[in-house]
């Protein structure tokens, strides 16, 4: 049996500035062990450029061996004549959007927004490599046995209206309850009797202010997490680390009579007013039951210094070192905010996303370390309640709202990823009732066959994913695929909770195996097997090429 590696190789050869974005884009397509600028072209099928000089390739060393003719790939603007290249240019321009995308994000007003362009970016690129690399094979970012990933989380902004003082979000719980949700009724948003609830609720809030029973909001997170329970799905929980502080204002969002002035506050409703402290109880119970406690930053967006604190405050509650964070009101300056939340220790920021639609902030569904960052994972939020139901945004009812949101679970099914929901637990009461849509998505998530995870558990698979190690070997028609996980095997998670292990797809017809040691899935001109440390198939016939 020869012990020489069949994959064909894909070479990378461009600008200085722009490999450490390619190093992320080749980790999310999934592509084993590319090879780099400093190696040698000479035997690969492809080689991706961007930002080179095609002459580059004589002063490289990698002018390629007459009669191999690799294909040229060009990804980005390049320089001088070709040297007798076989080149195909794809459409974009994938270093420079690629980092724009991953670092900056697109605008909520771009044209396009719904779908996740570097995806599809990704997705014509690897169009071409299928059709050009000898025994093409990648690792979907999808587990084996699920279509996709969904993770559930929550911005708890506030646990009760009872520990709120009499001021602009209090008063607004009532304006809410009473003047927009008679709208809301008329509208058809909400029903009769959900309406005469909420106006039963104000009566049992005011009630609970005089301190009487629990207010509406106060019942809040326990209704979530009973629902999840009878789900049988676990979710993040992000909590404020400070009570009563607004924090710093970001300078995007500072107007004109702000310039010059060295900090400047938010505005005085963006404070809560809890202590997490006094919820530790419930935090513990929420971490042993499987449930994810994080962090609802104040201001790690703007420094290390904040970030260390506002983690370590909610570490020593969790016993965790593994948390989270989502920048409440989505705050963030790109690129410094990574860094920041980076070195304050956190495993990853939930932020990336909108407020005010459904959409693709970072144009893919799939987790990633921003091109700044070495540890720190990205997880782009995709969907969230404001945005498809507040009437400050989309407004639309919660029929509606499932459809517009719909869209981005059959994006899921195409290339798989990770779709973040984002619900807060006050949505689950009157006068929202938009608890409705998030069972709905669950329910659409759980029949299409996602694996509804914790983004610390989201996480882990993804790094195994990205230090999996795959070979092909072959001797006539017995073949074998090796997969090493340096980093432990994808079942190392909790007893009670597995990691799915990771899938490797391999291109080839599926109608040429006769036999294969493991169950496998197969597609159009593909075939899907689960990451073990050995695969053997027979296959009958010659690879065309």
């Amino acid at each position: 049996m020869s012990s020489r590696n069949e994959l064909g190789k894909i070479g990378i050869f461009v600008a200085e500035e722009l490999e450490r974005v390619y190093q992320e884009l080749t980790a999310l397509m999934g592509i084993p062990a590319p090879v780099w600028l400093k190696e040698s072209f000479l035997a690969c099928d492809v080689v991706i450029v961007d930002g080179i000089s095609l002459e580059d390739f004589k002063a490289a060393g990698t002018t390629p061996l007459a009669g191999t003719s690799p294909l040229i790939i060009v990804c980005g603007p390049i320089q001088g004549e070709n040297p007798g290249l076989r080149l195909e240019t794809l459409p974009f321009n994938l270093g420079q959007e690629g980092t724009r995308l991953l670092m900056e994000g697109r605008d909520y007003t771009e044209a396009g927004v719904e779908e996740p362009s570097l995806d599809l970016m990704l997705e014509t690129l690897r169009s071409v490599l299928r059709r050009e690399v000898k025994n093409y094979l990648e690792l979907p970012p999808k587990p084996w046995g699920n279509a996709y990933i969904m993770t559930l989380t929550h911005d708890l902004d506030i646990l009760s209206l009872r520990e709120m003082p009499i001021a602009r979000t209090f008063l607004g719980y009532f304006y809410r309850s009473s003047l927009v949700n008679w709208k809301r009724w008329r509208s058809g948003k909400v029903t009769t009797s959900e309406f005469l609830q909420t106006l039963w609720e104000m009566v049992r809030t005011l009630a609970a202010k005089l301190g009487m029973g629990q207010d509406v909001w106060q019942r809040a997170l326990p209704l979530l997490l009973d629902l999840e329970e009878r789900l049988s799905v676990r979710s993040s929980l992000y909590f404020m680390p400070f009570p009563g502080k607004l924090g710093l204002l970001p300078q995007a969002l500072q107007d004109g009579k702000n310039q010059g002035e060295a900090e400047v506050y938010a505005p005085a409703n963006r404070a809560s007013f809890y202590d997490a402290a006094k919820h530790r109880r419930t935090i513990t119970r929420l971490e042993e039951e499987g449930w994810e406690a994080g962090v609802h930053g104040i201001d790690s967006w703007h420094s290390a210094p904040a970030a260390r604190a506002e983690y370590k405050r909610i570490s020593q509650l969790t016993g965790q070192k593994e948390l989270g964070v989502r920048m409440h009101w989505l705050y963030f300056e790109t690129p410094a905010s990574f860094q920041a939340m980076e070195e304050g220790g956190f495993l990853y920021d939930a932020t990336f996303g909108y407020n005010e639609v459904v959409g693709f902030r970072a144009g893919t569904l799939q987790p990633y370390h921003p091109l700044n960052c070495q540890t720190l994972w990205e997880l782009p939020l995709h969907i969230q309640d404001g945005a498809l139901m507040a009437e400050e945004h989309l407004d639309l009812t919660r029929e509606d709202a499932f459809k517009q949101a719909k869209p981005v679970l059959a994006w899921a099914k195409r290339f798989g990823g990770a779709v973040s929901l984002l619900w807060h637990n006050q949505s689950f009461t009157a006068p929202r009732f938009w608890g409705e849509v998030y069972e709905q998505l669950i329910a659409e998530g759980k029949q299409d066959g996602a694996w509804i995870a914790i983004p610390r558990q989201v996480l882990k698979w993804f790094g195994l994913r990205r230090e999996a190690e795959v070979t092909l070997t072959k001797e006539g028609a017995k073949w074998q695929v090796f997969c090493t996980q340096p980093g432990g095997e994808a079942n190392d998670g909790p007893a009670d909770t597995p990691l799915p292990p990771l899938r490797v797809r391999l291109y080839l017809d599926p109608g040429r195996i006769k036999e294969c040691s493991v169950a496998y899935e197969a597609g159009e001109g593909y075939i899907d097997i689960p990451a073990q440390p050995l695969v053997t198939l027979e296959v009958e016939g010659d690879e065309p090429r």
